[in-house]
């Protein structure tokens, strides 16, 4: 066979070798995804800081949204400080927002979430609001909340929304910090 008919071959195959050379397999995804994608159901109330909040002002970036309380001892604080830790690990930085949603509004006012965070050593927003507005939010992402006089249960899952503003993945606190670093790498590309 002559060399000038095997190099349209010889091309061809350095062409898709090159192809598969230069394409980045998709990061693990850990958490379970959800199907259909559809868009995360609306989220409005007040941050930290006593501005009004909604999920667009996050868009364009990966949202990985907490349910928890400001008076928690153990697992609302670790599971932030992880998701944080998660942030680090994942390189994404900004690309990464950490979004921490009250289930004790007639505690967590404004300032006791910014102490929190203080505490906590993590950068987040925060958001709370009246118990109506929680109660929808709650409802929406189908996060249940028993509080009694001294503490509040709660449903403890980790969701990521997606950049375009999807709900894509729901995790659990028994998920790694590199396991949430690479759903949010997965969801970031």
């Amino acid at each position: 066979m002559s060399i000038y008919r095997s190099l349209p071959r010889c091309v061809a195959l350095l062409g898709v070798l090159a192809i598969a050379a230069c394409a980045r397999t998709a990061p693990k995804l850990y958490g379970t995804v959800l199907q259909p994608i559809s868009p995360a159901p609306p989220l409005t109330a007040i941050d930290q800081n006593g501005v009004p909040f909604s999920l667009a002002r996050e868009r364009g970036r990966v949202l990985a949204l907490y349910f928890g309380f400001t008076h928690c001892k153990d697992i609302c604080p670790q599971t932030l400080a992880k998701l944080g830790a998660a942030r680090a690990k994942s390189r994404l930085g900004s690309r990464v927002a950490i979004l921490f949603v009250s289930v004790d509004p007639a505690r967590d006012t404004p300032a006791a979430l910014r102490a929190f965070f203080a505490r906590v050593g993590v950068r987040a927003v925060g958001v709370t609001g009246t118990l109506a507005q929680m109660k929808a939010i709650w409802s929406a992402y189908g996060v249940d909340v028993q509080a009694t006089r001294t503490d509040v249960g709660h449903s403890d899952f980790v969701y990521f929304i997606g950049p375009r503003g999807n709900l894509r993945i729901v995790g659990g606190d028994d998920m790694s910090i590199a396991q949430l670093a690479s759903d949010m790498r997965g969801l970031a590309r």
